[in-house]
């Protein structure tokens, strides 16, 4: 697994979670952090020592939608490098709008089921 620091950013405190129980269910040897506020993330990652190895990013969020914040991120110097993964319990035209827009993002639509989100995150993280 070539994924071993995982950033979350999701203002859904139960849907983060099960994420984290997921990644941990995965592989304990896994560090994932999850910030609530995507402003907060960026200013974070803008002072990071060591940055994640990928960014699981919840699309609708208050403060800055997913398109929004990836358009900042990408302008931070070393960070555009970075993996990204929408992960987001909708599929609308505004998220299909933002793979098209920013090619090498991946969509993942938030599983219904714990069993559901350790399968899906093992197929990306794999």
């Amino acid at each position: 697994m070539s994924y071993k620091n995982i950033l979350l950013v999701d203002d859904d405190a139960d849907d983060a979670e099960i994420f984290v129980m997921a990644l941990a269910a995965i592989d304990a040897k896994i560090k994932s952090s999850v910030e609530n506020n995507a402003l907060k993330a960026l200013k974070k990652l803008r002072e990071a020592k060591k940055l994640p190895d990928v960014i699981f990013l919840d699309y609708y969020m208050p403060y800055l939608d997913g398109s929004e914040f990836l358009e900042l991120l990408w302008e931070i110097k070393g960070l555009k490098k970075i993996p990204v993964v929408l992960y987001s319990g909708q599929s609308g035209s505004a998220i299909k709008e933002a793979v098209k827009k920013f090619k090498h993002l991946k969509f993942l639509k938030k599983p219904s089921n714990f069993r559901e989100v350790i399968d899906s995150l093992q197929e990306i993280l794999n």
